[in-house]
């Protein structure tokens, strides 16, 4: 463990992966999405009509607090040239005779453009676009009854015969921040403890130091072995929690279960991580290979996580590979637990997934000393 920790103040990459990834990604979410969801969106507008009417509309839509009208554009082709050259991140399109059409009663489309390569602007300016429309609607549905001498809660009654009362549970502010920032920094840090330990292996055996690896464990294998891991769990359960503290200490991010209960979720997670190296090594001794297979682990729990996707409409082999990622099984307690305030029994099997990760790697430990022994031929 000396030795190990010795090599680690020695190299500068592990200090940046294992310490400056991690709070690098803390940072700029926490920045990102200090205001709780993305404000003032570039969006432009194709105004062909030019009519009280379209005016009216457009100021209400200014009105919107996520939404910067930056230009207006004459044509359909110039605002779609903008788009695709990112000056813009949609824009909307109102058509000629816009407001005469509406008078006659014929049903005008409005069109609205937005660039979904970018997930959030995207989906924000598209209901942004879509509320704006449906309230216009409703706005011009009420002149037409009040002139037709229709009472004020008829109209009421007509324009919205149910009331909605909206209660957001867990997040209650609505806050993007709240959900993904928890979601990605813990995915994050599994990416790399997932990179550092297979670089901490794989680099034994490239510099061919597995020799003085094992002069330091007194040539016991599993000693090697259990000493390198142990200073790695150590560095990231730390971390882990620290991330935690942020998390739900400084910016006091909603959290229904107990602290424990959390922190228990990040340390089996970060041994999960772990023993994915383990297990990996194991069963494919090549470095390039192994290496290959651990990263690849790491970055499909991003899309895979069911953080942005919800894991109940990928194909069936996907879901299935969803439950090989530890970041899926700590977000599921995250859900459950921190944001919705269910029972610690509720997600009893999310804990048992993230336990067997290390018991299979504990399993496979006199697999992994032969791998080893083999290389120090």
């Amino acid at each position: 463990m000396v030795r190990e920790l010795r090599r680690i103040v020695r190299h500068w990459l592990y200090p940046l992966c294992m310490i400056g990834m991690p709070l690098f990604g803390m940072l700029f979410f926490a920045t990102m999405l200090q205001e709780g969801l993305p404000e003032r969106i570039p969006t432009a507008l194709v105004d062909c009509d030019n009519s009280s009417l379209s005016r009216s509309f457009i100021r209400d839509l200014q009105a919107q607090q996520s939404i910067e009208i930056v230009r207006q554009y004459t044509s359909y082709v110039d605002a779609c040239n903008a788009m695709q050259r990112n000056e813009i991140y949609g824009f909307l399109l109102i058509p000629s005779q816009f407001e005469s059409l509406v008078m006659d009663g014929k049903q005008p489309a409005i069109s609205f453009y937005t660039n979904d390569a970018y997930l959030i602007p995207g989906s924000l300016l598209y209901e942004c676009y879509a509320t704006q429309t449906t309230l216009a609607s409703a706005d011009i549905a009420e002149g037409v009854l009040n002139s037709l001498g229709v009472s004020q809660q008829r109209i009421l009654s007509l324009l919205q015969p149910l009331a909605v009362d909206l209660q957001a549970l867990g997040n209650s502010r609505i806050n993007y921040s709240i959900y993904l920032t928890n979601s990605f920094i813990p995915t994050l840090l599994q990416l790399m403890i997932l990179l550092v330990t297979i670089y901490a292996f794989t680099s034994e055996i490239k510099h061919e130091s597995v020799r003085a690896w094992l002069f330091a464990a007194r040539g016991s294998l599993s000693v090697a072995i259990v000493g390198k891991l142990l200073v790695y769990a150590i560095i990231f359960c730390v971390e882990g929690i620290f991330l935690l503290s942020l998390l739900y200490g400084y910016m006091h991010f909603p959290l229904q279960s107990s602290w424990w209960s959390m922190s228990l979720a990040m340390i089996l997670m970060v041994a999960a991580a772990i023993s994915i190296v383990a297990i990996v090594l194991s069963i494919v001794p090549s470095v390039s290979v192994s290496y290959s297979i651990v990263s690849v682990i790491g970055v499909v729990s991003f899309s895979l996580g069911g953080f942005s996707y919800p894991v109940s409409n990928m194909y069936l082999p996907f879901r299935i590979l969803t439950n090989l990622l530890p970041a899926r099984h700590y977000f599921l307690i995250y859900v459950n637990n921190a944001l919705n305030g269910y029972p610690l029994f509720y997600c009893r099997w999310q804990y048992v997934a993230l336990l067997i990760f290390v018991i299979a790697a504990l399993l496979l430990l006199p697999r992994l000393c032969g791998v080893i022994a083999r290389n120090n031929r």
